[in-house]
């Protein structure tokens, strides 16, 4: 009798519960509240610049809630685990570097939504950041930052060598450039380029300003090109005759030009808050294009180094909304979305490859911390529509790998020649990626 009552209650109280969460539910459904969850790394960059994303869409949407999630290690192994789960414990949006999406397109194939598809022109972006993320005619991403390079100088350094900095803000060859470390050399004694050997970033800098690729059509690699031999001989030039200085990883590169060790660097624009953390170096910094590499059909005096994307996943339960978020902020032309853009880069210094955007008062301000209040980010702009497009494919990380090991032992001297530098590469990615 006992028993036969307290299952009775057990029952009511369980329907009683059941009725409460379903109620729940139903309020939230019928209030309307979504959200959104994003995956991406670095909080006072990209997470930043997706959060002022985010809060113009909010605005515009208060029923949505858009969560962004750091994750700052080794995000991409997280990411294919969920897809290797069926998309299990993925968010709805996440952030990929270019050079890695490529084979995540080919392994994980119908895991990514086709933003294409979903009427997003991708005309209105730079087009060197659509192609990576192109496949058989359907476009995965929504294209974010531009890592549009140029050669940064130090004008009190270029006088001290008896210069003239304004003739130098030219699209120099690398041959005028040599020609310009060896006077800066030898009249001031210092390395015109400050060069971290531990990546790959100034020799692909190099090649992709020429719309060179490393691989063959057909998914082999390709070190022996004109540009690429080309591009290692400068290097080699540079680094016999002292206008390189070598240093070894980032904290030491980055000391080497914020501490006057040498008179420039090339890279990407984003290196430009890391020049700014050294105000007493105000007025003195110059930026001019990307030298260009002689003799190679297709050379551009522009380039690129680095740059990120947003993609959405499939397995996405928001995946419309994910959609329409995306596509009314980042590739959209409302004065709030443009707005944003502009926003981001006086915030973060990140620079959107939404070409729209660039009529944004930040993309056209001159910088007091630059020589002679330089405009940087209008050139930076206009030389990005310049990039040539690089393809990366799923080979990417072992065929860089294997080149800047082989670039290291020419520096180092155990290899002195051009085709010992290719043949060692060769070796070594055929070791490394079975190919």
């Amino acid at each position: 009798m006992k028993r036969g009552l307290i299952l009775c209650l057990t029952a009511v109280l369980l329907l009683v519960t059941l009725q409460g969460v379903f109620a729940a539910g139903s309020q939230e459904g019928a209030s309307g509240a979504k959200k959104l969850t994003v995956w991406c790394w670095d909080p006072n960059f990209n997470g930043y610049s997706m959060g002022e994303a985010a809060k113009v869409y909010e605005a515009m949407h208060p029923e949505v809630t858009i969560e962004i999630v750091d994750i700052p290690d080794n995000i991409e192994g997280k990411i294919e685990a969920g897809l290797q789960a069926g998309g299990a414990g993925l968010p709805d949006i996440a952030l990929f570097q270019d050079f890695i999406i490529e084979k995540f397109i080919q392994n994980y194939a119908g895991s990514f939504v086709d933003l294409k598809a979903e009427g997003i022109d991708f005309n209105q972006f730079a087009q060197y950041k659509v192609a990576p993320m192109t496949d058989q005619g359907k476009i995965y991403g929504i294209p974010f930052d531009t890592g549009s390079t140029g050669l940064f100088l130090r004008t009190d350094m270029l006088k001290a060598a008896g210069l003239n900095p304004e003739d130098y803000r030219k699209g120099m060859t690398w041959s005028e450039v040599i020609k310009l470390g060896e006077t800066v050399k030898a009249k001031t004694g210092k390395a015109l380029i400050a060069y971290d050997n531990t990546v790959f970033d100034f020799l692909r800098i190099m090649v992709q300003s020429t719309g060179t690729q490393f691989f063959n059509k057909d998914g082999s690699v390709n070190y022996n090109t004109p540009a690429t031999r080309k591009s290692i001989a400068y290097l080699k030039e540079m680094n016999d005759k002292g206008i390189l200085y070598m240093s070894e990883g980032w904290n030491n590169w980055i000391a080497a030009f914020n501490n006057d060790e040498s008179v420039g660097l090339m890279n990407a624009l984003w290196i430009i808050g890391t020049l700014k953390s050294k105000p007493e170096n105000a007025g003195k910094w110059m930026v001019a294009p990307t030298p260009l590499v002689e003799g190679v059909k297709g050379a551009q005096n522009a380039s690129n180094n680095g740059g990120s994307s947003w993609y959405v996943f499939k397995s996405s339960k928001n995946k419309d909304l994910a959609v329409d978020f995306l596509k009314s902020t980042w590739a959209g032309t409302s004065p709030e979305a443009l707005g944003f853009y502009n926003d981001i880069l006086k915030g973060a210094g990140a620079m959107g490859t939404f070409l729209p955007s660039r009529k944004g008062s930040n993309y056209t301000a001159n910088d007091e911390f630059f020589y002679k209040d330089q405009a940087v980010y209008k050139e930076f702009s206009s030389w990005m529509e310049k990039v040539p497009t690089l393809y990366y494919t799923a080979n990417y990380t072992s065929m860089r790998t294997a080149l800047n090991n082989a670039m290291q032992l020419m520096f180092s001297g155990s290899i002195t020649s051009v085709d010992d530098v290719i043949k060692a590469a060769e070796a070594e990615y055929k070791q490394i990626s079975g190919n």
